[in-house]
């Protein structure tokens, strides 16, 4: 924050921002509900393999569909948003996992204990938006298949110089649980 003025904005305006971020993975869910019941889209999106990318936010919002709890306050107090089951794996390109003196996910980004959804979170080290340390938090804390990939250098934003490695970790990440392939994830744990 730039000035004190800054930070008491965010103060009075806490309770507008933790709403915002929890419509997100609701309107996800409910845009998956549109798409299976469309008949232009039902027969082509398998309910069984569905995988989801997102960027900073858009991760963010990925875990709480996978049933991570949301900070409501900034007391660090948290509630989980919702859980949709059809969400079989996910990636995070410099997924906001929060600021070190507010998680996202609870205190400590202990919102995340418990949630099994197989995530891939591509962080950078430069990166002071969406910082790696409350990502390693609480990419530490799932239950599920976990990785963090930290790419040197990178800030926030999407790197072109690094398209090949986010692509390559992000399809072979989805691969492995969205289509439930075992060969995949094999060749991810080697």
């Amino acid at each position: 924050f730039d000035d004190l003025g800054s930070v008491l904005f965010s103060i009075a305006n806490f309770e507008r921002y933790t709403a915002m971020q929890s419509t997100r993975p609701l309107s996800l869910s409910a845009a998956l509900d549109v798409l299976l019941a469309h008949p232009h889209w039902r027969e082509r999106v398998d309910p069984a393999r569905v995988g989801g990318f997102g960027a900073s936010q858009g991760g963010e919002s990925l875990m709480l569909m996978g049933g991570a709890e949301l900070t409501t306050s900034i007391t660090g107090a948290s509630r989980a948003v919702g859980l949709d089951g059809r969400l079989k794996g996910a990636v995070g390109y410099v997924p906001y996992f929060g600021q070190p003196v507010l998680p996202a996910f609870g205190r400590d980004n202990r919102g995340t204990e418990g949630v099994r959804l197989p995530f891939l979170a591509i962080s950078g080290t430069a990166d002071v938006t969406a910082p790696i340390g409350p990502a390693e938090q609480g990419m530490r804390r799932l239950h599920g298949s976990r990785m963090l990939v930290a790419l040197s250098g990178l800030t926030h934003g999407f790197d072109a110089t690094s398209a090949g490695d986010i692509f390559t970790w992000s399809l072979a990440w989805l691969e492995a649980f969205a289509r439930d392939d075992r060969e995949a994830r094999a060749r991810l744990d080697r």
